[in-house]
């Protein structure tokens, strides 16, 4: 199961639309379409980061990798506390850092052709 179904399992779960969802969350509408309707993009960390602390129900490891149950269970502990979750978190980031990376250099270099051409 894809990140954007198990997203879409939250908002169903929550008996959400997706504008309500967006603002339960703080994320544009926009946004939250093209993740979750559109399935035209992954979402950033703090898309994640935002489900995770809207609702605190939300199994993190669940939403992050499809693993466990999507109800976090009351003995479960604090996401503070869970290793495998923080390099998760890390790696999320990382690759997020990256993709604007890429972007700034694809940027660069269509601007750079553009000159050439002229």
């Amino acid at each position: 199961m894809e990140i954007n179904e198990r997203i879409n399992m939250i908002i169903e779960h929550e008996k959400l639309n997706i504008a309500s969802f967006a603002r339960a969350i703080g994320i544009a509408d926009q946004t939250v379409r093209s993740v979750c309707v559109l399935r035209r993009n992954k979402p950033s960390f703090d898309f994640l980061n935002k489900i995770v602390h809207a609702f605190e129900w939300v199994n993190p490891e669940w939403l992050l990798t499809g693993r466990g149950e999507m109800v976090r269970s009351m003995g479960e502990p604090a996401r503070e506390s869970l290793p495998d979750l923080s390099a998760l978190v890390d790696y999320m980031r990382e690759k997020d850092r990256r993709i604007e990376k890429l972007i700034e250099e694809k940027s660069f270099w269509r601007l750079r052709c553009e000159l050439r051409a002229h």
